[in-house]
């Protein structure tokens, strides 16, 4: 509490691993990416909150305040994309990640539960835009991607 004392914003900006936008129809991608580490927990203000959780709330926060071309991007046409080993996909409860990825895809309130500033959101909807890749599944599209996998 002290710590928040005279603060407007608790939080800093949320810094996805990759962006993938198109600025004509303001289609979005955010990307969150992993090899062997977890989701962050240790958010200073909301202790409750989780790296995922942050990260679909940037999903849904229009921001007219970016620079061109970051201010097209459409909330309602934004997907979030988890990226991991074939070995933590397959085996979910390996990674915090796991367990959340999969309350989040299976039971859509408890994304309202984790952001519970959000009113009014469809969550049935947004868990539809929730996928998760492993990095294999880029390796059989392209032979020369994630060569470290060998």
């Amino acid at each position: 509490m002290d710590s928040a004392y005279n603060k407007k914003n608790l939080e800093g900006a949320t810094n996805v691993d990759a962006l993938l936008l198109n600025p004509a129809n303001g289609f979005a991608v955010i990307i969150e990416a992993k090899v062997l580490s977890d989701i962050s927990c240790q958010i200073t203000y909301d202790v409750m909150r989780n790296q995922i959780a942050r990260s679909i709330d940037v999903m849904l926060q229009k921001n007219n305040t970016l620079c061109d071309p970051l201010d097209k991007r459409d909330p309602e046409k934004t997907l979030f994309l988890m990226i991991t080993p074939k070995l933590f996909k397959d085996n979910p409860t390996s990674r915090l990640y796991g367990y959340k990825f999969k309350e989040y895809k299976n039971n859509p309130s408890s994304l309202a539960q984790d952001l519970p500033h959000r009113e009014h959101c469809n969550w049935q909807n947004i868990a539809k835009r929730l996928g998760w890749l492993s990095w294999e599944d880029f390796r059989n599209v392209n032979k020369d991607c994630c060569q470290w996998l060998e």
